[in-house]
This record gives structure tokens, sequence and C-alpha cells, in this order.
């Protein structure tokens, strides 16, 4: 039927002519129908033969799509992403690792929820997303698989005409008596900042507090005092009229990789998870030289 010869069908087939007019008049016998009319050495299909060959094409095309399918899976060129993460890294490094996941994955439909980290792990037990990313929290938290990713320090941003930003390196103590743009009470990273703050005996002024680093920063930039915040959301934003310097002893930004527990991973989400381990290792780990930068990274816009 698709090529209109028994002569070419063989050949497209492999086998002989004869055992093409033997599997016709095989099927024909099996079905009880007529399909096609001899004229001479052609074979003319009738109606029943043509209503049979929409059925078996519209099959084979079937099959066809299914294995395009398995193969765009395979290949990770069709599929859904659902990511949710915390304010500091959606704004920056993530953005990059979606970009990069997506470049050559057309096909593969992400969306990218922005979230506290409570409600994103509230979403993660629940099985709407497939990989959060989250200021660090207990390894008991029900429904969830805890992945946690490298450490990386805290920062200290501060209006560059301020006395202390002529020091490369902030003491937790050069903070005493300073007006601190505090993060929201329950945020991991102010605890720890806290907690270094109680061992050195140093107590700051408390003029703003903000659940968002970005807000922060912004105010830092307009003069308002300092803050201490996590190095994505003060590297990847410029903030002019600030500089930044690290801080010792050292202030600890902890965050993690979260999943569905009992729940198979795709290769589409392990396949993120590579493209986000590399770029966490090799590149997006700010480097603190005092200026608002970060290597090979792109501004955000802000409005």
């Amino acid at each position: 039927m698709v090529t209109g010869s028994m002569t070419i069908a063989a050949e497209m087939l492999k086998i002989s002519q004869p055992a093409v007019s033997r599997l016709i008049k095989d099927l024909e016998q099996t079905l009880h129908l007529r399909l096609f009319r001899r004229e001479g050495n052609r074979l003319i299909p009738g109606a029943e033969a043509r209503r049979l060959f929409s059925e078996v094409d519209r099959f084979y095309q079937g099959i066809e799509r299914v294995e395009r399918v398995a193969q765009d899976l395979k290949t990770l060129r069709t599929g859904t992403l659902r990511i949710a993460s915390m304010t500091a890294l959606a704004l920056s490094v993530l953005t990059e690792g979606v970009r990069r996941f997506s470049q050559d994955r057309p096909g593969v439909t992400t969306s990218l929820d922005v979230r506290h980290s409570l409600s994103i792990l509230e979403l993660t037990a629940a099985n709407q997303v497939d990989i959060g990313f989250v200021q660090m929290v207990g390894s008991d938290y029900p429904g969830i698989d805890i992945v946690p990713l490298p450490a990386v320090e805290a920062v200290c941003m501060l209006p560059s005409a301020h006395p202390l930003a002529r020091k490369k390196v902030l003491k937790i103590a050069d903070l005493q008596g300073q007006p601190l743009i505090s993060l929201g009470p329950n945020n991991p990273l102010r605890m720890h900042l806290e907690m270094a703050m109680d061992a050195a005996g140093v107590t700051c002024e408390r003029p703003v507090e903000t659940t968002l680093a970005h807000s922060a920063c912004c105010m830092v930039a307009g003069g308002l005092g300092l803050t201490v915040c996590d190095p994505f959301s003060a590297t990847y934003t410029r903030y002019p009229g600030a500089v930044l310097r690290r801080l010792e002893p050292s202030v600890p930004f902890e965050f993690s990789m979260v999943f569905p527990a009992h729940q198979p991973r795709s290769k589409i989400v392990t396949d993120f998870m590579h493209v986000m381990r590399q770029l966490f290792k090799q590149e997006f780990i700010p480097q603190i030289d005092g200026k608002i930068n970060s290597r090979k990274s792109t501004p955000v816009a802000t409005n």
C-alpha cells in the first residue's frame, strides 16, 4: 500500500516477492476478506484494504510516537521540572542554572516558584515540586529527603563611605554599636550571627528588620546602616555606594536541596542537580574582594 509495488515492498522488507504474495494471501484467508483485486502482476486495493491500511498506519504512527517520546525522555528533550527556591538563590545562581539546563532542552517545561524555606518544605513534602532549595533544616522534617550543599561565608555589606570600609576584613567586634539592618528573627543566618555576636559580647542598634536580604542590601546602599547577609544576594545585584567585607570569625550561610521522600528522581531532576552542583562548585561561590561583583555573573535587573 505504501509503495504501490510488490517488488519494491519486497525490497523494503528484505524478503522475496513470492513471500509478499504469500503473506497477502494468508492475511486475506485469516480475515475472510478479499483485500486486493489482481490485474496481471498488479494488486489493486479495495475499500476494505484502504480502511484496514488507515488503521494499521495509525497504529504504526503511534508506535513511532512512543519511540520518539522514549528517546526524548532519554535525551531530556521533553518532560517537566518543578523547582521551588528561596529568594537568595532564585534571584541569582538558580536563574543561571535554569538557563544552562534549558538551553539544550527546549522541550522540557521548567517552572520556578520563589518562596520562603518553610513553604518550600511543605510543597516538597506534598510532592508539589521536584526539587527545592532552602536554608539548612534539620534532618527530621517529615516527607522530604535533604541533600546539604557546601556552606558559604556570609558577608558584611556597608556604605563605601563608612569608616569600617577602610578595613579589608571585619572582626565581629567591629560591629559593636553599629546600626545593623537585621534579617527576620527566624532566619538561620541571623541566628548564626547573633550567636557569634553574643560570644564576642557585641551589641548593635537595630533600626530596621526585613525578611528579604535584597531589601537589606538596598537600605545599606542608601546609607541606613550595615547588614550581614548571604553572598548571593550581596553579589548578584549591583548596589552603588556599598562595599563588601569578609567577617572573622566567619558566619556560615547553610543551604540544602530537598526532594519528596519515597519518590524516584527522574533523569531530568538528577541532571539539574548536576548542573547546580557544578555551578556552586566551579563558578558561583562569590569571591569577595571589596567590590559588588562575582565571577562570570550577570547583574540582576531590579525594579
